[in-house]
């Protein structure tokens, strides 16, 4: 058999021997359709490409900082930023600061990351000045994604609108006995604020925070478990607020055990919307992960090590929203 060559290609596919390069060599800079039609003209030929000898551009590394490593809602984030920072070259490198919240802390434990790093994105932790410098002063690019850093590009969640707006719905569904379950480790202080919203709504409607049930457990879905168990051991509801998704797949999972019809039975309501509550139909708060992700990647592609940061860095707030789903 004759070999293929471009030329055999580009003249199947109807297109120019240099895009079918560009697809051979960087797929990113093609768009999807003229990309799929020089695909199935290899496919046709049989043509099997070689890896490019040379890369136009010098891949880099984004470490990914997170107490809370096992969490699904970092596994979305990361895969949403990922998607925004591939096409760049940029890749993540996940650093586990092991439950510690303070990055001065987990600096002062372990910093290697920081060289092998060329930016960095710092998820829930909390971001002091004597962190921030030692940053600085090293020329890492980062962000922070739900903790705060007025000195730093910020991307955070309106935690107690996302509450407040939780608490209202279930009430405008008809629920009247609703029970709360929440974490019980690392990262409290924007659990604290969704549920002070959801609290504060309640009050406004004449339901005191003393009468609510609730439960706490680990941050898994073992524990959303438990706590679902025990909560309905002990109280008679008809509905759940979960602070996260993740407690409330473990929700989903006792009530199909347990023979628990929901929502006629129970309804049950989580907050994040990740990849697994779309396909469980779990009624939750979207905090809009990807959109998180994408401002973070449209921040960090600007920066580098050689180009400093604005003197009043931009801080994102994103309120969630409703998704109404089939589990109230």
């Amino acid at each position: 058999m004759a070999r293929i060559n471009l030329k055999d290609i580009a003249r199947l596919a109807g297109v120019s021997i240099s895009t079918v390069s560009r697809v051979v060599n960087g797929p990113e800079q093609v768009n999807p359709a003229t990309r799929e039609r020089v695909y199935e003209a290899m496919r046709e030929l049989g043509y099997q490409p070689g890896f490019p000898s040379i890369r136009r551009e010098k891949p880099r590394i984004l470490a990914l900082v997170t107490p809370m490593l096992d969490s699904e809602f970092i596994t979305d984030l990361t895969i949403a930023l990922e998607k925004e920072l591939h096409p760049h070259m940029i890749y993540p490198l996940l650093v586990n600061t092991e439950e510690e919240n303070s990055l001065s802390v987990a600096l002062s434990r372990d910093s290697s990351w920081v060289d092998l790093a060329d930016m960095a994105v710092l998820v829930t932790m909390e971001i002091d000045d004597r962190a921030h410098e030692y940053l600085n002063e090293r020329g890492l690019p980062f962000a922070a994604v739900h903790s705060r850093c007025a000195r730093s590009f910020s991307v955070m969640n309106n935690n107690y609108l996302g509450g407040y707006d939780a608490a209202s719905y279930l009430w405008s569904k008809g629920y009247r006995k609703i029970g709360v379950v929440r974490w019980s480790e690392v990262n409290r202080s924007f659990q604290e604020d969704r549920l002070t919203g959801f609290y504060t709504r309640l009050e406004e409607l004449g339901v005191s925070r003393d009468s609510v049930p609730e439960e706490e457990s680990s941050l898994s879905i073992a524990g959303g478990a438990a706590c679902t168990r025990r909560i309905l051991r002990d109280h008679d509801c008809d509905a759940l607020f979960y602070s996260c998704d993740t407690m409330a797949i473990g929700g989903i999972e006792y009530c199909h055990k347990q023979r628990i019809a929901i929502p006629d039975d129970l309804a049950l309501m989580g907050f994040d919307d990740i990849r697994m509550a779309a396909s469980l139909n779990l009624t939750t708060m979207k905090q809009f992960i990807s959109a998180k992700a994408r401002s973070v990647a449209d921040y960090l592609i600007g920066r580098s090590r050689e180009n400093p940061p604005a003197e009043f860095p931009e801080e994102i707030t994103i309120t969630p929203v409703v998704v109404e789903r089939q589990t109230t």
